[in-house]
């Protein structure tokens, strides 16, 4: 994918140009996001990106099984993290933001639940890591009850309906 980049090295650290280029390549992206993975693979047992959210990308809802963790870290920007029942009811509203803000900074979720972020800002860069290792066709499950992001007319009824339109 042209909006990923895969790290190659064993010591990593980055300043601000990698925040330049990630907005960079999710601006210029079809679904608004781009991600550094940090991690040499998908076979990693922690898998770790920073993760550049434009406002108006859809990241549809999703659980991960019981046994991985998912924590998210603010790094620039403000987000919400909707996490919804089986049926598709938003149960809880996280608001981020970055430390200094009076939002919610960093989130874990160490149980399976369905959730999806939401860009509130323009942008949000936050720093992602999940228990690897990362296989996709096992590692998220799409609820039926939420729309295909291919799907533009079903998910702006979806977020309309939550609440959420008001960010795309």
């Amino acid at each position: 994918m042209q909006n990923v980049i895969k790290n190659k090295k064993t010591l990593t650290y980055f300043n601000l140009d990698i925040i330049k280029k990630l907005k960079k390549l999710a601006r210029n992206s079809k679904n608004l996001r781009s991600r550094i993975c940090i991690h040499k693979n998908n076979h990693s047992k922690i898998n770790e990106m920073i993760i550049a959210l434009k406002k108006g990308s859809y990241i549809r809802p999703h659980i991960h099984p019981n046994s991985k963790s998912e924590s998210y870290h603010v790094i620039e920007g403000n987000m919400i993290v909707n996490v919804f029942n089986k049926k598709g009811k938003i149960i809880k509203r996280i608001k981020m933001g970055p430390v200094k803000s009076k939002e919610n900074f960093y989130y874990r979720m160490s149980k399976g639940y369905y959730h999806m972020p939401v860009a509130t800002s323009n942008w949000c860069i936050y720093h992602e890591i999940y228990s690897g290792p990362f296989i996709k066709e096992k590692d998220v499950i799409f609820p039926t009850w939420s729309p295909k992001d291919k799907h533009k007319d079903g998910y702006k009824h979806f977020l309309k309906k939550n609440k959420l339109i008001r960010y795309f």
